[in-house]
Formats: C-alpha cells, sequence, structure tokens
C-alpha cells in the first residue's frame, strides 16, 4: 500500500498497477516502527531487508552487478524468494553443479559473490546457461523470438530479461533485433501469471502470425480474471515502450490506450 499510495500515479492512472516499476523510487524506511512493531509498521531488521530485495546483488571486489532486484509493487509476492531458505533451484545448482558436493548447506557455507560465481561460469558449467546473446544464426535463417516477463517476479529477477535483450541489441544491432525479436514486460504479473496485473494473453498466436504472416507484435491483448470474469484489459507492449492512457475512457479498457516511448 505504501508503495502504491508513492508510485501509483506516475504512469497516469490509479489502478494497483505500476506500469515500469523502475521508476519508482521508494524507500520502506517510512515504514519503520516508531514504537512497537506492528502489523502496519517495519523494524529496523525488517526496513534493512526490504532495502537488500530492492537492490541487485553485487559482486563484492568488482561492484558488478550479478543478478537485478526485486522491484517495487511485487512485494505480495516476495514469499517465493524471501523465505528461511534459498530457493531450491538456484541452491541446488550450487549444489550439483558448481560445488559438486550434495551435502553443500548454504546457511552454513553461503555464496560467495566473487569466487564462487566465477566457479559457477566455468564452461563444464554454462552447459544450462541461457544468456548467449549471438543469435544471428538463428535470426538469419527466418527465425522469431518473442520473450516476456512479469515485473512484478519474485522467483527470477525480472530485469533478468530485459538486460538479456539490451545484450543481444548490442551483439545484433537494433536493425536486426527489430526483424527478429520482441520483449513484452508485463505490468504487475509474477512469474509467468498471477500478481495484479493483466497475465492472460495469447504469445502463441502473435508468434504465429510474425512467422506466417510476417505481421510483427507491436502490442499484444491482455486481461485479468478476477472472480471468474474479465475486470480489466491492457495492451502489452514491446520493450522499452509501455501503456499510456489516451486521457479519456475508462482505465480498464485496453482501447484506452496506446504504446509509445517512456
Amino acid at each position: 500500500n505504501a508503495v502504491l499510495a508513492a508510485c501509483d500515479r506516475l504512469d497516469g492512472v490509479q489502478d494497483g498497477v505500476l506500469e515500469d516499476p523502475t521508476r519508482c523510487k521508494f524507500d520502506p524506511k517510512v515504514l519503520e516502527c516508531k514504537t512497537a512493531d506492528g502489523p502496519s509498521c517495519l523494524t529496523k531488521a525488517q526496513v534493512e531487508a526490504a532495502r537488500k530485495l530492492y537492490s541487485p546483488a553485487t559482486n563484492p571486489r568488482t561492484k558488478k552487478e550479478i543478478f537485478g532486484p526485486l522491484f517495487p509493487g511485487s512485494e505480495l509476492l516476495w514469499a517465493q524468494s524471501a523465505g528461511p531458505a534459498p530457493v531450491s533451484i538456484s541452491s541446488d545448482f550450487f549444489k550439483y553443479f558448481a560445488f559438486k558436493d550434495p551435502n553443500w548447506d548454504p546457511l552454513k557455507r553461503p555464496v560467495n559473490f566473487d569466487s564462487d560465481l566465477a566457479l559457477a561460469d566455468t564452461p563444464e558449467n554454462t552447459v544450462i546457461n541461457a544468456n548467449d546473446p549471438d543469435i544471428s544464426k538463428y535470426a538469419e535463417r527466418g527465425g522469431k523470438l518473442i520473450v516476456y516477463g512479469g515485473w512484478s517476479d519474485a522467483g527470477i529477477p525480472p530485469r533478468l530479461a530485459v538486460n538479456y535483450y539490451k545484450s543481444v541489441v548490442d551483439k545484433l544491432g537494433s536493425r536486426a533485433v527489430k526483424d527478429s525479436m520482441r520483449l513484452f514486460m508485463v505490468p504487475g504479473m509474477g512469474h509467468c501469471n498471477g500478481g495484479d496485473g493483466t497475465d492472460t494473453f495469447d504469445m502463441q498466436s502473435a508468434i504465429e502470425q510474425w512467422v506466417e504472416q510476417g505481421k510483427a507484435p507491436d502490442r499484444i491483448e491482455a486481461s485479468r480474471m478476477r472472480d471468474g470474469k474479465v475486470d480489466m484489459t491492457r495492451p502489452l507492449c514491446p520493450y522499452p515502450q509501455v501503456a499510456s492512457y489516451k486521457g479519456s475512457g475508462s482505465t480498464n479498457e485496453s482501447a484506452n490506450f496506446v504504446c509509445k516511448a517512456p
């Protein structure tokens, strides 16, 4: 609620969803308890924990970002990653790939974000790394790629998708990427679905039309279901464009929004 009070209107529409949460500059210290702990405030330790979740993981030596942060607006989904133990897909990778030690306990021997990351990126481990930006051969033979992610994803931090897209642009050039790749970041959506945003859409038809008819997806219609009924529709826009309200008509209807550069 505090995040929405601070940032919901930044996109011109008060709807409980942040269209572009990267614009929201929120410090959880505003919720720090003035007296005793309670349901409407955070302890000092909780404030610091929230700040860490809003911050990227960095290499302690080089200060280079390793893993992106969780963004404002995703708080109700934090339990996916902020429990008492690390997410199993990440801890299992270090246990069985990087350290090759089934007895490794991340709580007793935490990951070193410098030396252990270098170990994780050895050639024998990067066989499961899907971050290679060179999709030139795929693009040259007419391949089309649609990538999408939720801005409120608390399982896979959303900036990973954005950074990958940018790395492909850097590698291939913007013109080649425009002909072969689109990224759609879904406001308010969690991991693949869920969250407060519009999480129902048809990417399959979009890719079919692009491949078979040459019609690139410049906007994809999305909806949100509540109690078995659609209560909101919005366009999903190719990154870095965002859905912008025209200024009239219902803010729950996609027809009243256009995709434009932020």
